[in-house]
């Protein structure tokens, strides 16, 4: 017969032994899955701007959801562009692949991407609308699979008017959609998107923190550019990369005489303006390229056709460069003046005034600088006198703390809306069952 003293020792035995079983199943069943985005984003190499989304986007996602998984499915990368992503992010989870209007991808490690993800979100960029195929079959991927969409930071310039209510219902299916200019709000709202969430959301490039400062200081020593001695200029230009068959609205294999006398129009403006500039100050320009096609017609069309007083104030930037030696050289510039606007939005994100010299023929994206606060330093290009952009910039140059404080004020402003997003793709992603 078992002692009543000897049963309970055994049980109390048998007890300790099995607890820690109990306590990891127990916090098992109660630890949630992790939750995970699939971020589809670097749209291009051969610009700085489609380079610089990514870890922009990137920095705001670890920044503001620390504990979530990130897949990142790259569009176009390089080696280089890769490694910088990898040093910078390390926790971040690459994947490439083809996926289908089904959700089914063409490999196993990016349908495991695709699958585990709770959220989808397409990074910044103007990618719906009429001037070339939208990715619908993203957004069909995502219905198919009971995904939450997220568009982040997004331009919308218009779609075919036989197309915009086919495009509403399919916009509409997304969980938020955020535009980094107020007229696409106003635009998608006219076509009737009723997203549960459409806002105004700045770029994800305003969260670009990359630097390569090594890189940069190198090559402005050698080309003797000194820090905060000088400015850059950014050239866009109405022409193809050279041997470029492909053409675009934007860069037409076959200039016509109006895209021509555009871009004489437009580059006598930037000569104008870096004459001014150098006479007045004695300080240097650089020709700095986003798109790496610029580099060959900010030579022709600007640098060989200055004065030949001002010539020796000027380099080209050549070869082109990596978004994170850009950022280095824009935050050494006293200004950064622009035809493309992510190199503006670089050059805040850095710290450094900025001036956007914008085209409408280039779209709405233009307007984000307006609605972060800073019209004063948005121009048009067309119609706007070269004299009113020098007038600005020696505004700049004279009063640096004022121009800080408008950089300052501006970056506060993307900085929180960007963090006030976040929160609510948190509240997406805890929306989804475990």
């Amino acid at each position: 017969m078992n002692h009543p003293r000897l049963l309970n020792r055994r049980s109390l035995l048998l007890l300790v032994a099995l607890l820690p079983l109990f306590v990891c199943s127990f916090s098992q069943a109660a630890k949630p899955k992790q939750k995970t985005i699939l971020m589809r984003s670097g749209w291009q190499t051969v610009n700085i701007g489609d380079i610089g989304h990514t870890p922009g986007t990137l920095r705001y996602l670890e920044e503001y959801l620390p504990d979530v998984k990130v897949y990142l499915w790259l569009h176009r990368t390089t080696d280089e562009v890769t490694a910088m992503l990898q040093k910078r992010f390390p926790k971040v989870q690459i994947v490439q692949g083809k996926l289908n209007a089904r959700g089914k991808a063409n490999n196993p490690e990016f349908q495991q991407a695709f699958d585990e993800a709770d959220l989808f979100l397409y990074n910044s960029g103007m990618h719906f609308n009429q001037f070339w195929p939208p990715p619908n079959y993203i957004i069909e991927a995502c219905t198919v699979t009971k995904k939450p969409l997220v568009l982040y930071g997004q331009s919308f310039d218009g779609f075919a008017p036989e197309d915009e209510a086919k495009m509403s219902e399919l916009l509409s299916r997304a969980a938020a959609i955020y535009t980094r200019d107020v007229e696409s709000f106003y635009y998608l709202r006219k076509i009737g998107v009723t997203s549960p969430s459409l806002a105004f959301g700045p770029d994800g490039c305003f969260g670009i923190d990359v630097r390569d400062d090594a890189k940069a200081s190198a090559w402005l020593k050698a080309h003797d550019l000194k820090p905060k001695e000088f400015i850059t200029v950014t050239l866009r230009s109405n022409t193809p990369k050279i041997g470029a068959k492909k053409s675009t609205s934007m860069n037409p294999a076959n200039p016509s005489k109006e895209d021509l006398a555009q871009n004489e129009l437009w580059t006598k403006k930037l000569r104008e303006v870096i004459t001014d500039w150098v006479r007045k100050t004695g300080k240097k320009v650089l020709l700095a390229p986003e798109v790496d096609k610029e580099i060959v017609h900010a030579q022709k069309m600007i640098l060989d056709k200055l004065p030949a007083d001002v010539k020796p104030y000027v380099v080209n930037r050549d070869p082109f460069w990596n978004v994170d030696e850009a950022a280095s050289t824009y935050a050494q510039a006293i200004a950064v003046v622009s035809m493309e606007p992510h190199s503006c939005i670089i050059s805040l994100a850095m710290g450094t005034p900025t001036m956007h010299l914008a085209s409408p023929r280039h779209g709405l994206k233009r307007w984000m600088f307006r609605d972060i606060g800073l019209s004063e330093w948005l121009f048009d290009i067309d119609a706007d006198p070269a004299d009113q952009f020098t007038r600005a910039l020696l505004k700049i140059d004279a009063k640096p703390e004022l121009a800080q404080s408008k950089v300052n004020r501006a970056m506060h402003t993307v900085n929180t809306r960007s963090k006030e997003m976040m929160g609510e793709i948190k509240e997406i992603l805890d929306q989804q069952a475990n």
